[in-house]
Order: C-alpha cells, then structure tokens, then sequence
C-alpha cells in the first residue's frame, strides 16, 4: 500500500514553515530581552547567532568561562567561505580546524574576548558551541522478537552495513562471520591516534546490534547472547577517546565521510549512540543538520533520546524530567530511540520505560520525541579486556555463572553488561538493518514510518498506560514492523506539539505535516487505536496543565529556565563545574550506564 506524502523538494526543517509561532514563545523572547547585559558585552554582537552556551558568554560572562581563554566552535557562514573572510577570522586570533561539506562552515579555536566582534562579522550566519558529546549509555532480543525473525525467516541483516559512530569497535569472534570479521575498520575523529575500541562502548553497542553470540553458544551454555542482526556488516567510525567522550566537530567529520562513502561500503544506517544537552533549535543547530544531510541522502540515522529524565540524575525515585532530549535526537527527521527496562526476562509484559530515559518534547522546538522506546537497561553484549569499562567489573561484569554451566566464581572475559539509552538505540539498528535486509528499496522515511506504526502502545497492563512523550509511538516490535507494507513518499518527520489557550497541549495539524493522507491520517497513525492514544497524555488533569511545564511559571519564567538559580547558576548547566568540566556534564561513564534501573 503506498500513498502521498509531501511532494515538493526541501533541503532542511524549517520551524517557520510549518506555522509554529505562538504568542507564548514571543513572550518568552519578551523575557530574555530584558535579562540584564553585562558591560562587557556592551560591543555589537548579535547573540541571536549563538547558541545559548555561547550567549552566555555575552550575557553572564561572569558565570561562564572567564573572557580571557579560548572557546571552541562551529561557525556557520552564509556562503562559500573566501580567502578574505578567512584572514578577517584569523586576524581577530581565530584558527580554523576543519572546514566541513556537511554543512556550510568551520570547526575553530577563538579566544573568547573575540567572540562579540566575530559574531558581528556579516558572512557569519551561526556560532555554535563545539559541545563535547558523550555516549549515553539477551533479554532484548525477545522483547521485540527479533529472535523469532532470525528463527522462522532467516534474516539477519546480512549484506547491510551499519556505521557505528562512536569509540570503535575490537574485533571479537561474536562479532565474526563465515568469512571471518565483520567489523570494517573506518577512520578515527577521536583525535587519540588508535582505531580500535579503548574505551570498550562501541564494541559493546556493535555487538548489540550485530553479535552472533559465538562466546555463548554452544552445549556448555544455558544462555547466548546475540544481537538483533547477527549477520550485518559493522563499520567503525570513531569519535570517542578513550573515556568516551568527543566534540561536536569529530561528529561532523564523521557524518561527513559516512555519506561521501555510503555508496561505496552500502552504509544504510547511522548508530549515533551519543549526544549532548540541546543549546539551540534543530535548525541552526550543526550536528542535526549533519544528520539531516545523511536521511536526504538515503541513511537512516538512530540516535539515542538521552538518559537525562530523571529531575535528580542519581535517583530513580524522583520526578520525570521532561524537556530532556539530547541533540542530535531532538531533529525531527531522526529516529530517536528511548530506553526501556526488560526487567531481565523475556517477557515484554513487566517491561518499564526505564526512570532515566530522556522525555521529550524537545527543549526549544517543541517536537513530539522519542519516536519509539527498545530495551536498554542492564544488557549484556560484548565486553574486552584492557579497556576503560573494564575497571567496572565488579559491577557490571557478568558471571561465567550466569549464563554458562560452571562453578567458575569469575566474570566473563567476553560479556559485559550496561544500561542506557545508547543501547536501546543499537537494538533498533538492528531491527531496521533486518528491514533493509527484507526490502532494500525502503527509505529512512518508510523505515521510521513502519517501526513506529507497528510499535506496541501498551505492553505492562499493570500499569497506566505510559504518555507520548515518555514512550513515543510504543514498544518495539520487530515481527511487526516486518509485516507492514505501508510506504512513506516524503518527511516522515516528528510533529511539534501546541500548548492550547485553555492550558492543555495538541499535536500540529496533521495535515501540515503529512498532507492528510491515508497512512498519516487521524484515522491510522495519530489515532487511539494505532500511534498516539488520546488517553496517555491530552487529558485537562494529566501533564501539560497550565501549572505544569508549559505555562508561564514554569518553562520560560524567570524562575525556572532563565534564572540564576537554574540555568544560568554556577550550580546548573553553564557553570565552570558543568559545561565547562571534563568530570561533570561530559562525564564518561554515568551512575545511569554503569548501574541503570535496578
């Protein structure tokens, strides 16, 4: 069955297209206006250019980085970058990294007292941060039925190469094949000079995706650890150093030589198990305009939704955090994947969307994410020696015990186990490389389209039904996805959500977005019975109620986003202990990874 979707030819998202300007946003740009300017930041420079990490360089100097160090960017100009204009940068102490076709600008180093006159500069059209990015970290295979796919019809991604964007991946036997490896060794952005997997997390979410369970297989064990297409082609691009953290601008780079290469090595899908807080829209923002470049080109890119949904990172018990996505996962074309807890059986009826999974909708535009949740807590896939996870055996290493028969008391050598929504992301990799293996045909549109259409709405009646922006459009399920024959023509892209005069909130209308045809009607995809039920999240006393996240005491006032005690306090996001530090916001290995929901 195939049916129409938007027909004229569009380059990127833009918010402005769609009509989403609501008098609540305009008394929210009322507001930062009258945030007071320091003098220092007196000089003409339009901070409507930057970013907020970057903007608060200007407007709160005295909470940020001091003005006289260095900043690292992503500066974005309005045409081909000349000669003239690039000796203009460096006269003013600018250093230009790398120059990317992704999109059109620069990586640079900018000491920070040159920040307002670059800003000002005409031909500059955008200042983003260069953020550091950080990876977001057997019962899986069940719970979306991937291991009844591999069963009764033989697929397993075979032919299909996934590019896992990320800290490498080491060649291991479960990640092997009749024809030996199956992990294609692609160039290294980290910036630490080795190839291979240090850091032991793209090896883990590799195997996640594609993992044969050779290490486990066999009449000794009880137990086999194998991923969701245990046949596809593994290529590693690395951006993660040897903690698992990376910039912005090794992100770039990789995106960039994956869609120049894609041709040649068949990449149809992008694993982007890594992210960082959302500082600006989706569309000025670099890194989602990179990914947006990689979906025109055919790849389907899966990013991870964030594992920030919980109000105190550390406690499982406090209040859902919403308005959490990480970028890239907020860009509305992206599929954007949450995590949920299997409660280590394989049985999808006690499963959890897991406390941390990030909630959307996104920060600034308001899109409708995670797309869909997967298994993602405390699984176990391929773990190596002598590599920076390795310290954390003790608390994440799996006993030979539990899955071989052994009075061994020791770990395994070979398995590992993490939680996150780095890894729920992998599991829909995978899921989406046995759809490709089935159809090659498929766009990322279609792909997306189908994996959310057949995701299960409810799955654990024990509890209320979970609401849109924690679960998306449901639970994975892969058997389902493989039955369906509808096809996208055009953006399947994620919609904005409204907030109502009367306080509560409603999806855009459909047919701005999907033109009202058949699949994407109110009748199929945003219906009760289909995607998104009325009776999760648009009830008067759920959620989004004018005391809640929308209204002006809570999101754009004073007193949450923008004051002193929140977002701009040296306690928050902007201060020298967060943003700035290698050991907080950027931290490698998270409480949320190492221990998840337990």
């Amino acid at each position: 069955m195939c049916f129409e979707m938007i027909s004229s030819p569009r380059n990127r998202w833009n918010p402005g297209r769609h009509a989403y300007a609501y008098s609540w946003i305009a008394s929210a740009i009322c507001a930062l206006a009258a945030l007071p300017i320091s003098p220092s930041a007196a000089a003409p420079a339009p901070v409507s250019k930057m970013d907020s990490t970057l903007a608060a360089q200007i407007r709160r100097p005295t909470l940020t980085r001091p003005v006289h160090g260095s900043i690292r960017l992503i500066a974005q100009t309005r045409g081909r970058l000349t000669s003239a204009e690039a000796q203009a940068f460096r006269r003013l102490g600018g250093h230009i990294e790398t120059q990317f076709s992704v999109i059109r600008g620069f990586s640079a180093v900018i000491p920070a007292n040159s920040l307002a006159k670059i800003a000002a500069m005409p031909w500059i059209s955008r200042l983003s941060s260069d953020a550091r990015v950080k990876k977001l970290d057997d019962y899986a295979d069940a719970a979306v039925g991937s291991d009844l796919v591999n069963m009764k019809t033989g697929l397993d991604g075979a032919g299909v190469t996934v590019a896992v964007i990320d800290s490498g991946i080491s060649t291991d036997p479960d990640l092997s094949g009749d024809r030996g490896s199956r992990v294609v060794q692609g160039p290294n952005f980290s910036g630490d000079g080795a190839r291979l997997d240090r850091c032991g997390h793209g090896t883990f979410i590799a195997g996640l995706i594609g993992g044969n369970g050779a290490m486990s297989d066999g009449p000794r064990f009880f137990r086999t650890f194998k991923g969701v297409a245990p046949g596809v082609t593994l290529l590693s691009v690395k951006i993660l150093n040897d903690e698992g953290v990376g910039s912005v601008s090794g992100a770039l780079s990789a995106i960039q030589w994956c869609i120049r290469n894609a041709r040649r090595d068949n990449i149809r899908v992008l694993n982007l198990s890594f992210g960082h807080p959302q500082g600006e829209s989706s569309a000025t923002d670099p890194l989602c305009q990179a990914v947006e470049a990689a979906w025109m080109r055919g790849l389907l890119v899966v990013c991870a939704a964030g594992n920030r949904g919980r109000s105190v990172s550390s406690d499982p018990n406090s209040p859902t955090a919403y308005f959490t996505i990480d970028s890239p996962a907020n860009d509305p074309f992206v599929l954007t994947v949450g995590a949920t807890d299997p409660d280590e059986t394989p049985d999808r009826s006690d499963d959890r969307v897991a406390t941390y999974s990030s909630r959307g909708p996104t920060r600034i535009d308001h899109i409708l994410k995670p797309d869909l949740v997967a298994p993602g807590n405390r699984l176990i896939s391929v773990g190596k020696k002598n590599t920076y996870l390795a310290q954390f055996s003790a608390t994440n290493g799996v006993l030979l015990s539990e899955y071989s028969y052994t009075r061994n008391p020791n770990y395994s050598p070979h398995y590992f186990r993490l939680s996150g929504a780095s890894m729920a992301a992998a599991v829909v990799s995978g899921a989406a490389a046995l759809l490709i293996e089935r159809d090659p045909s498929l766009t990322p549109d279609t792909i997306k389209g189908r994996l959310m259409e057949s995701a299960v709405k409810q799955w654990n009646f024990a509890l209320p039904p979970y609401n849109l922006f924690s679960r998306g459009a449901g639970l994975l399920n892969v058997p389902g996805a493989l039955k369906c024959s509808d096809t996208v023509r055009g953006s399947a892209i994620s919609p904005q959500v409204r907030l109502n005069d009367d306080g509560t909130v409603s999806l855009q209308d459909i047919s701005q977005v999907w033109e009202g045809n058949a699949l994407w009607s109110d009748n199929a995809l945003w219906s009760d019975n289909v995607l998104w039920s009325d009776n999760a999240l648009w009830s008067d006393n759920a959620l989004w109620s004018d005391n809640a996240l929308w209204s002006d005491n809570a999101l754009w006032s004073d007193n949450i986003l923008w004051s002193d005690n929140a977002l701009w306090s040296d306690n928050a996001l902007w201060s020298d202990n967060a943003l700035w530090s290698d050991n907080v916001i950027w931290s490698d290995v998270s409480s949320v990874a190492l221990n998840g929901d337990r």
